[in-house]
């Protein structure tokens, strides 16, 4: 007998695809406001990048990634994510002006996503200018030219927000405070199974259908997932524009990221202790190995981004040991010459382990356990295309006013009932939750007003 659909009989107001940040921050909003909410999770816990896990016994950290962008301080006054056990080290902090204009750009779209909007034609909509809109085009020529920018530096990764600080436990600690604010407010997860579709009728987006043959009716559908995954694999080929379609396609992923994890039997020797707390960048060419990546060939010296995250939270290894992060750029996900294999992973690891004992001399000797994350497995777990974790290169062509459907208000698609939170939207690159949060703000605004 086949999967029993009765089970989602009932119509949702809200499909939310993806139970990381966005999707939970999303969820949370909306049943706080009284709205019937489902979240989609392909994997069997919740988190998407707010995971931490244990690659060694005793020894824990965050897959993906160290820290992600500052939550807006509202966001989380009113996601009660304090109360919910997010505790955070101090966060990073950016100029005044870069400061202020990013502040900028997330009440603009907070404030354009309350207002109702019509759903216009791809051929009829009109980029519109936003703040900060210059400053990330003179950015984009400073950081080496239009997708050769490198994230760690210039004005268009300042543009994207500082890092919003570790909370303690990993970034896990941050996912877990999210899932139970979403489900305090009523929202219900749906976690191990994948949404393959998006349903159409007369142009809206009805219906979420999912890897075991049930199929999630409702008013509107919200996507977490990045803008290339949302609309060329869950609709058919011809279900969409052809404008629509090629513009999408059009959208240049950022390079791949890696990730090195090391269990160390102690820390390293360094004569500043503080220096164990604080990122450090490993010097690198990254014009040479943007370069690399664009031909499908792993950086001889890969930019890196070095932390001793136990110096910061020293629950995630053991008395006296340590565990170290070393975060590499410009990854191809697929070398020229064929798949990753085991010889080419060694060969990265070599490299990055090359890199990290030319900073702390004796690392090497203290390595008891390394594990290895690369692009294929960070696409193949959080589904993010290519293994980007930017949701797109970070390029004056596709940041705030091309990111990517600013004529929407950012959160808003040229599909009727269909809305794009997560790394792609407008505010993906800026601050954590946020889009989440405009796509709730949207929604609501659109089911009253009956769109």
């Amino acid at each position: 007998m086949g999967p029993d659909r009765r089970e989602f009989s009932v119509r949702y107001d809200v499909c939310i695809i993806g139970a990381g940040a966005e999707g939970l921050a999303c969820a949370a909003t909306l049943a706080a406001h009284g709205r019937r909410v489902v979240v989609v999770e392909r994997l069997p816990e919740p988190g998407g990048r707010c995971v931490t896990r244990a690659f060694a016994p005793g020894f824990s950290a965050s897959p993906f990634a160290d820290e992600l962008p500052a939550i807006p301080p509202a966001i989380f006054r009113d996601l009660e994510l304090a109360r919910h056990g997010a505790i955070l080290t101090p966060a990073a902090e950016s100029s005044g002006t870069i400061a202020a204009t990013r502040e900028a750009v997330i009440a603009r779209v907070l404030a354009d996503a309350a207002k109702p909007r019509p759903f216009l034609p791809l051929w009829r909509s009109r980029p519109v200018p936003w703040p900060g809109e210059d400053l990330a085009t003179r950015g984009g020529i400073e950081c080496g030219g239009e997708g050769l920018g490198d994230p760690d530096r210039g004005a268009l990764a300042l543009l994207a927000g500082p890092a919003g600080g570790m909370p303690r436990g990993g970034l896990g600690a941050l996912g877990n405070a999210l899932r139970r604010a979403a489900e305090e407010a009523g929202a219900e997860l749906l976690c191990g199974v994948e949404a393959t579709d998006i349903r159409r009728r007369h142009g809206r987006a009805v219906a979420v259908r999912l890897s075991d043959g049930r199929e999630i009716a409702a008013a509107a559908v919200v996507s977490t997932l990045d803008l290339k995954r949302t609309f060329l694999t869950l609709f058919a080929w011809n279900d969409l524009p052809k404008p629509l379609v090629e513009r999408i396609a059009a959208f240049r992923a950022a390079p791949g990221t890696a990730r090195l994890l090391l269990a160390l039997e102690a820390p390293p020797v360094v004569k500043d202790p503080d220096m164990l707390r604080r990122p450090i960048a490993l010097a690198a060419s990254y014009g040479e190995a943007v370069r690399a990546w664009a031909g499908g060939m792993i950086p001889d010296r890969p930019p890196a981004v070095v932390r001793v995250v136990s110096a910061v939270d020293p629950f995630l290894a053991p008395d006296g040991a340590a565990v170290m992060t070393v975060t590499l750029s410009a990854i191809p996900r697929e070398p020229f010459d064929g798949p990753w294999n085991g010889d080419k992973r060694i060969v990265l690891q070599a490299r990055a382990l090359k890199l990290v004992e030319e900073m702390f001399p004796g690392t090497f000797e203290r390595i008891t356990t390394a594990a290895l994350i690369i692009p294929p497995d960070i696409e193949r777990e959080l589904g993010c295309t290519e293994g980007d974790l930017y949701g797109g290169a970070l390029s004056p062509s596709q940041m705030l006013a091309f990111r990517p459907f600013p004529d929407c208000t950012g959160t808003r698609t040229p599909v009727k009932g269909l809305y794009l939170a997560g790394a792609s939207s407008a505010l993906g690159p800026l601050a954590t939750c946020a889009s989440g949060v405009a796509a709730a703000t949207a929604v609501m605004a659109d089911l009253r007003r009956g769109a």
